[in-house]
């Protein structure tokens, strides 16, 4: 079939057609990116160069990836699709395969965060750690050595006694995981690695059955990943990347934007493509995103360009103090969309760190205006669904003693700590699991008649369970199991507020729900497929509210997003950059950060500060953040930012420039409403 691409311009037609060969392609904010890979594994398709199964298109999130397959099966018309999926999802399907080559079962399950800081502590509990270290340091380390690439003997080598003492915690950790068949999420990038490294004959067969392999956000890979996909595509070395390193914005979480430059240095034949004419964003907005980012060093060089619409020039919003800030700043949001008209959803509000968050809504919600806020507290981490999936999780696999103890007496049992602790001694000391200890605990002298018949009868339901959950439909069960188990009422029973209980209790009918809803689409999947579902769903998968509000996000949680107008708040020096990123010299990211908050806007950018904020009870001046100091002057629709500060305040002076400055605002508002 021939495929069209008329509505490519030169460059992204270039990338779509540049097929053979590792290809490096820059693509810079708004360029039609994700248009380009899904094209081009099209293309691929359409020309015959290789089957939909033989194609392979990796990113960062599930809902990236299922965007991308759509669109890709949509321009083919093809009935199968290429496989499109996070490195995540791609790694579990290749451990289900071949992991028990690293003496693991293929029904491992996948621990989240909390199950891992669990398994730390419990080590700690029993092997006192380092004074330098706490459980929580302990757990942060071991994932960041992950993501590094280092194993334990690594830091066992090294002359650091800290190194050499988390070497130690890293090696128990990694043992205790496999002893109870579960890996956590940096082994679902690790352990493939491992196996392309010990068992280079057998996964090469694996990997060669994709013969075209991209991969989106490439800025965003870490160490791991990057030798990962060495292995993936060594056999032919179609392997095209697309990033821009301007937006890599998780060097927190081990990115590596130097995994650019590395690519071309392992494959100096490659082919680079440079997008920089951008779709999204007005010619102001991308000079001075353009004029912030040029001060980056070592950067792979590019200049968006737009499509010659000057735009709206940017806005300034200078405050008192923070209060005055914000409400200058929904003033300006309220006389905009009476000017242009535009609903609520055309409106993102940004801010640099969470904690800003709530004088925001405060002031939005005196003002009158509905708002979302993006990146609350997941659903999948509120305590009764973690409760309900971990009985699920330990119906999958009995071994599952993270699982285990965190519901052992939830509803109450009367299994206290020190039956829980002669529960594990048992276990340990005959080299049994917990559950079979459990299901025979009434032959124990040390618990109790009730006690022990609680024991019993707990590994008696899950066994029961465990065998309905193999041959009925899941949602049927998991309904059974949670009436049978009355999680209900000891919900219930656990908040004492009627407010907190009625929301528990809805989370729990939602996560009933929401089971049901994938028992119904997926009828031949089984209670393993439903939790690798949930393991893998990331924040950024998450539905967007349909209703006209203004969106309130950080600039981490915009990655990805665009709106028309967007507000950017608190630009000031300590915050924006943040104070920290300046003492641990990571300057450099949080101007890619500003980079990419500058990017999602469309047609107007807003910056706003307060002068003076209070700040453990005294009056802080404030001074512009450095990355607007580096914007032309006449970029702005009037005042620009400056580095002259407010001097300190008494409280009548702060009130007496507080109004003058509503006063000088409001009228020139008034000047730029449209007429009546």
């Amino acid at each position: 079939m021939q495929l069209d691409l008329s509505n490519l311009n030169p460059e992204q037609h270039s990338a779509v057609t540049t097929t053979e060969g590792p290809v490096l392609v820059l693509a810079g904010a708004g360029s039609g990116k994700t248009r380009v890979i899904t094209t081009r594994a099209a293309y691929i398709i359409a020309a015959g160069l290789a089957k939909a199964d033989q194609v392979l298109a990796l990113t960062f999130t599930n809902k990236a990836a299922g965007e991308m397959a759509q669109r890709a099966a949509a321009l083919t018309q093809a009935k199968t699709r290429p496989l499109t999926a996070t490195f995540h999802a791609f790694g579990v399907r290749m451990l289900r395969a071949h992991i028990q080559k690293l003496g693991f079962h293929p029904d491992f399950v996948i621990y989240d965060e909390h199950d891992q800081q669990a398994v730390v502590k419990d080590l700690a509990d029993h092997h006192p750690l380092d004074p330098f270290f706490t459980p929580q340091t302990a757990h942060y380390a071991i994932q960041s050595a992950k993501s590094r690439g280092l194993k334990p003997e690594d830091l066992l080598r090294n002359e650091s006694p800290a190194d050499r003492t988390l070497g130690e915690i890293y090696r128990r950790y990694q043992e205790t995981l496999k002893g109870m068949n579960a890996v956590d999420f940096e082994d679902i990038l690790w352990l493939p690695l491992e196996l392309a490294e010990r068992f280079p004959e057998e996964t090469k067969l694996y990997f060669a059955r994709w013969r075209y392999v991209m991969v989106d956000e490439y800025q965003d890979t870490n160490t791991v990943q990057y030798k990962l996909l060495g292995h993936l595509a060594a056999g032919h070395r179609n392997l095209c990347v697309v990033g821009d390193d301007d937006q890599s914005i998780y060097g927190w979480r081990g990115a590596r934007p130097e995994n650019m430059a590395q690519f071309l240095t392992d494959r100096p034949e490659a082919k680079v493509i440079r997008l920089e004419r951008n779709y999204r964003s007005t010619e102001t907005i991308l000079t001075a995103a353009n004029q912030v980012i040029a001060h980056n060093p070592g950067r792979q060089p590019k200049t968006l360009r737009g499509l010659g619409k000057q735009g709206d020039p940017l806005v300034w919003i200078e405050g008192e103090e923070e209060r005055d800030e914000l409400e200058q700043v929904a003033a300006h949001l309220r006389i905009t969309r009476m000017k242009t008209g535009a609903p609520l959803n055309d409106f993102g509000l940004l801010f640099r760190s969470n904690h800003q968050s709530r004088l925001l809504e405060e002031v939005l919600r005196e003002e009158g205006i509905p708002y979302r806020l993006v990146g609350v507290t997941s659903f999948y981490e509120r305590k009764e669904v973690k409760d309900a999936l971990a009985y699920l999780r330990l119906l999958h696999n009995p071994a599952d003693e993270v699982s285990l103890f965190r519901v052992i007496n939830f509803p109450r049992r009367n299994i206290g700590k020190t039956s829980q602790v002669k529960l594990m001694e048992y276990a340990r000391h005959q080299r049994r699991p917990v559950m079979d200890i459990l299901r025979v605990a009434d032959q124990y002298p040390e618990f109790t008649g009730p006690q022990a018949q609680s024991m019993v009868h707990l590994a008696q339901l899950l066994d029961r369970f465990r065998l309905r959950f193999q041959s009925e439909p899941l949602g049927e069960v998991f309904r059974a199991f949670l009436a049978d188990l009355k999680f209900h009422a000891a919900v219930e029973l656990e908040k004492k507020e009627p407010k907190a209980r009625a929301q528990a209790l809805g989370l729990v009918a939602e996560l009933e729900s929401a089971t049901d809803h994938f028992a119904r689409n997926n009828p031949q999947a089984a209670l393993r497929d439903y939790l690798e579902r949930i393991a893998l769903y990331t924040r950024a998968d998450q539905g967007e509210d349909p209703r006209d509000q203004v969106t309130l996000l950080t600039v981490h949680s915009a990655k990805g997003l665009e709106f028309p107008f967007v507000y950017l708040v608190g630009m000031a020096d300590d915050q924006f950059p943040h104070k920290r990123a300046l003492e641990e010299n990571g300057v450099e990211e949080e101007r890619r950060l500003a980079y990419v908050a500058f990017t999602r806007a469309m047609k107007q950018l807003v910056f706003s500060m307060a002068k003076v904020r209070r700040r453990y009870g005294e009056t802080v001046r404030q001074q512009p953040s450095r990355f607007l100091l580096d914007i032309p002057a006449h970029l702005f629709q009037g005042a620009a930012p400056h580095g002259e500060g407010a001097a300190q305040l008494s409280k009548e002076q702060l009130e007496t420039r507080k109004q003058e400055a509503k006063s000088r605002f409001f009228e020139q508002m008034r000047r730029l409403q449209p007429p009546s």
